[in-house]
């Protein structure tokens, strides 16, 4: 960043001396051949009128980089708990004007999304705090709670609401397209597994132990479709058989995090929550950092749901740990929201 040199470039292109710029800033024009000079730097309070009088935005005016730009914008996604409407229409327009290069495309595609679900994520937000407001006043209103469900994107219990027809279909077609796409099959089994479509669900999980068979050197989880049997069996109601093999898949690979995460969650499926936080344990034990943090999110739910207060706040404290110490993540919206839930937590202890 050379904002001297910017300034001054700026400057001559408007045909401007330093005393007129100093003049319509109210500063002296030895302030302005300071900055030029790079001996300091104006006071951030005056980057908006020096950006109007030179006819560029602040950003334009500092030259950041791409790079930067896109720096700027993943931090704001992951940092910020509300995006202020200005910079998320910057974080858009220089999105969609990099789309179509080729160098960008991909970092593009992928951030546009994030931008809008965390616009919409903060919309959600205000939506479930004003369906609160109502619930407090008039609790028998059914469109208030139909108002909260939607904010809360909770299930709602009519089958042609709950039944992600759309997104199945999406994904059927998504693998015609793409054909040996095992991130696509995984998203397509569980969707099925979650609407009780079992049959078909069966025959895609045969298809990923097929595709998995053919890409040898893929570094797919190789155990993912016992655990999708797993599951098909727990959801057709058939627990005993589930839960069997369920245990000898742990016992059989002790080293394996991903193996105990899911244990724990068809444990804490089955409200066998000691069995659970054990699962989940071993999963924080066995997971080479950088961990993820949905073993310790889960403790921290468990405990809350059977009293054990203290416990939640601990385990929302390893939550912290691990985003600042295995992702080097000081700060960020997750850590804004774990500090909120552990003093409201501490309130009830």
């Amino acid at each position: 960043m050379n904002f001297g040199k910017k300034c001054k470039e700026l400057r001559i292109k408007k045909a401007a001396t330093q005393e007129q710029m100093a003049a319509a800033l109210n500063i002296s024009p030895q302030a302005v051949s300071k900055w030029e000079n790079n001996l300091t730097l104006p006071d951030i309070t005056l980057l908006p009128e020096i950006s109007v009088y030179l006819g560029v935005t602040i950003d334009e005016l500092f030259d950041l980089t791409d790079q930067k730009h896109f720096t700027r914008i993943q931090n704001m996604i992951i940092l910020q708990e509300t995006i202020e409407d200005t910079d998320f229409e910057y974080a858009r327009s220089f999105l969609l004007s990099h789309m179509d290069d080729p160098k960008h495309q991909e970092l593009c595609l992928q951030l546009l999304p994030a931008l809008f679900n965390r616009k919409a994520d903060e919309y959600r937000k205000k939506a479930e705090y004003y369906a609160k407001e109502a619930l407090a006043h008039f609790p028998e209103n059914h469109n208030n709670h139909a108002n909260l469900n939607d904010a809360q994107q909770g299930v709602c219990g009519d089958w042609n609401l709950d039944n992600q027809a759309d997104r199945i279909r999406y994904y059927q077609e998504f693998l015609i397209n793409n054909p040996h796409s095992i991130e696509g099959l995984q998203w397509y089994i569980t969707e099925l597994l979650h609407v009780g479509r079992f049959t078909e669900a069966a025959d895609a999980i045969n298809r990923l132990d097929a595709l998995l068979l053919s890409l040898p050197d893929t570094d797919s989880f190789p155990l993912r479709p016992e655990i999708y049997r797993i599951k098909l069996l727990w959801e057709q109601g058939n627990h005993e058989n589930a839960l069997h093999r369920l245990e000898t898949l742990t016992n059989a690979n002790p080293d394996d995090w991903r193996v105990w995460n899911f244990a724990g969650d068809i444990y804490a499926k089955a409200c066998l929550y000691e069995k659970a936080i054990f699962c989940y344990e071993q999963t924080l034990a066995v997971q080479p950092p950088p961990r993820y943090t949905d073993a310790s999110m889960a403790i921290a739910q468990i405990c809350e749901i059977t009293d054990d207060l203290q416990g939640a706040v601990n385990a929302w404290k390893t939550y912290i740990q691990i985003l600042t110490q295995d992702w080097g993540t000081p700060e960020s919206v997750s850590i804004d929201r774990a500090k909120q839930k552990i003093k409201e937590l501490e309130k009830r202890i």
